[in-house]
């Protein structure tokens, strides 16, 4: 894609994000609902897929039936319970936590950002959480946390063994991560930019890794990391 279509886009998602969002509180809260279910869903759909089951192997080990846990893998899905979601993680060998953060919006973006990135350059080299477990020497469960846990925190080592795998300096992924708390300006924009286009991330598409792509091009940049 030229430089001008994608600034263009880039621009496009901005404005779009003001004018229907701008400062509104009740639309910034629909907003981050519609983030939380996504998320949800996704962390269903992900233990669920981890453990090789099928929606209707999952529905049977939890009393339910298979319509249900397809709803709850639907990103759109208003109806999540923190009950049913504990049965689903007790019969999938997890607990669920719940945890409280009082985190500026700017702050929630990167550290949402981090997770997608993540999420995505793994992906985007075709890896299991086990494989890339494997390749990086790195407990499974960790990794599997930095993907699935905004607030979850990652211990130095394994942001440098994530920094050499994936080519990132390892400052800009400690400013992603929120273990650095002084976020330059324009990477805030940047990584606001990045999780709203990010929302919708599931099997990166074509249209998603060039989003992916054109973020982890930035994070190299060696103007960022002078």
């Amino acid at each position: 894609m030229p430089d001008k279509q994608r600034n263009t886009t880039s621009d496009a998602v901005s404005i779009l994000h003001r004018r229907f969002v701008g400062s509104d509180p009740e639309r910034k809260g629909a907003l981050q609902q519609e983030r939380v279910n996504a998320e949800v869903a996704r962390l269903i759909f992900d233990l669920r897929e981890q453990a090789g089951l099928s929606q209707k192997q999952l529905a049977d080990m939890v009393g339910t039936t298979q319509s249900v846990i397809s709803r709850l893998e639907d990103s759109d899905y208003e109806g999540h319970s923190l009950s049913m979601l504990n049965r689903i993680a007790k019969a999938l060998n997890h607990n669920v936590a719940v945890v409280a953060q009082p985190t500026s919006p700017s702050t929630q973006d990167v550290r949402f950002a981090f997770r997608e990135v993540l999420r995505g350059l793994r992906k985007e080299q075709g890896l299991s959480l086990d494989q890339l477990s494997r390749k990086l020497d790195f407990p499974v469960e960790e990794l599997a946390e930095l993907e699935r846990n905004c607030g979850y925190r990652p211990a130095p080592l394994v942001l440098h063994k994530l920094s050499k795998f994936y080519d990132i300096p390892q400052k800009t992924l400690a400013i992603l991560a929120g273990a650095i708390k002084e976020i330059p300006q324009s990477f805030q924009k940047q990584a606001s930019q990045f999780a709203a286009k990010s929302e919708s991330f599931s099997k990166l598409t074509n249209d998603e890794k060039k989003i992916l792509d054109e973020f982890v091009r930035f994070l190299r940049s060696e103007t960022l990391n002078k």
